[in-house]
């Protein structure tokens, strides 16, 4: 309809639409990274709901990572989450019981690394000494988790204000092209 429209997030589409979105793909790097850096050598993932381009890149960043760190990354240690608390004990029992050896997971979303939390601990393991978990998101529930959760932190604020910056320049009939913010990985006691 020739409508002025900015989405806020990477479509699923190839129509042309202009976007701004986070850097889930880097900041899932950075936080396997930081798990590499201090000494973890079997990270799990758990993913979101893989129909979500966000879940898709973070996927992608924890995949790049493990194949740069020499670390594995085969499917028997990714869980196709869904966002959810229970995805994140569900599926951080079941990557416990695969891989006794586990040291690590990196959660898609701050609310199943909390689950996550609660299964190790519910296993009777610390967290971070016997298995560290990284969230995505840096959500209040990260900021104020006991212990506090290590996350990947997103720029929301001004993910709004570039979305907003792109509309006006759109209504002012300007060219506007897609922008990528960068995340900021939040070390906190579980990683």
């Amino acid at each position: 309809q020739k409508l002025p429209l900015v989405v806020n997030g990477t479509p699923h589409t190839s129509n042309p639409f202009a976007y701004v979105d986070s850097d889930n793909a880097g900041g899932a790097y950075a936080a396997v990274r930081h798990l590499v850096d201090s000494g973890r050598k079997v990270i799990g993932k758990i993913t979101g709901d893989l129909s979500n381009t966000a879940a898709e890149q973070r996927l992608e960043g924890y995949v790049a990572a493990c194949k740069e760190f020499g670390l594995a990354s085969s499917k028997a240690l990714i869980a196709e989450g869904d966002w959810s608390r229970e995805a994140g004990i569900s599926h951080t029992k079941k990557l416990m019981a695969k891989h006794p050896n586990l040291d690590a997971i990196f959660c898609s979303n701050d609310v199943m690394a909390l689950g996550a939390i609660t299964a190790i601990q519910e296993a009777g393991k610390s967290v971070p000494g016997d298995i560290a978990v990284v969230g995505f998101d840096d959500s209040n529930l990260a900021q104020n988790s006991n212990p506090g959760l290590t996350s990947v932190r997103q720029d929301i604020a001004g993910l709004g204000m570039e979305a907003a910056k792109m509309i006006l320049a759109k209504l002012r009939g300007e060219e506007v092209h897609s922008e990528i913010l960068p995340c900021e990985l939040i070390v906190r006691e579980t990683a």
